[in-house]
């Protein structure tokens, strides 16, 4: 375990040197890392950090896990502990300074650092949050065409040779559904995440 910690912390240093991206590294205040187990039975993927975690050097996916604890009890109640959030891209990304939902060129850029984070972490289950990091994720890893046929928000699990990836809706698109689909959304959350040892 130690050396995993190590690995990752090198990966986190090797991340905020990185500068691929120019609008973003221009305005950023720093890039963020992931934090959690570093043998995670669940790896949890959120699209990029919020702007108050880069302010106050928070791990990336600190506030998704805030709002994941609020569906998941589980996660407040034990099961972080067995978890592992980090984002897509490392860096809050803005064009001259302004905030605004990031490309496909910089998500590409930073998924050396969220593949070595998962051959690092070993997780069983890599659970992305929300349609864009779900529909990113199941286009690396299963081809774009999987990711654009079908919804990739419906809990459904999709099997690659070395973890399990479920993907689920970010909490600001379930918080939109009707009542009864909300509900029912969030008793499949609970239901997956006991399955997955949380």
């Amino acid at each position: 375990m130690e050396d995993a910690a190590e690995k990752l912390d090198e990966l986190a240093r090797a991340e905020k040197q990185c500068t691929k991206c120019d609008d973003i590294v221009s305005c950023r205040l720093r890039a963020l890392s992931g934090a959690g187990h570093p043998h995670a039975q669940v790896m949890f993927v959120s699209l990029h950090p919020s702007p108050e975690e880069e302010a106050a050097d928070l791990p990336a996916g600190t506030a998704v896990l805030r709002e994941l604890a609020e569906l998941i009890p589980s996660l407040s109640n034990g099961g972080r502990a067995k978890a592992y959030f980090t984002t897509v891209v490392k860096c809050v990304p803005r064009s001259d300074c302004h905030l605004r939902r990031p490309n496909s060129a910089e998500q590409d850029n930073c998924y050396s650092f969220l593949s070595r984070e998962i051959s690092i972490t070993t997780p069983h289950y890599v659970v992305p949050i929300g349609d864009e990091a779900s529909r990113f994720l199941l286009g690396k890893l299963f081809g774009q065409a999987d990711a654009a046929d079908h919804d990739p928000l419906e809990v459904r699990v999709y099997d690659s040779p070395s973890f399990k990836v479920v993907p689920i809706a970010a909490p600001g698109e379930i918080a939109v559904r009707e009542p009864k689909a909300r509900d029912a959304y969030v008793k499949r959350l609970r239901s997956l995440a006991a399955v997955m040892g949380l």
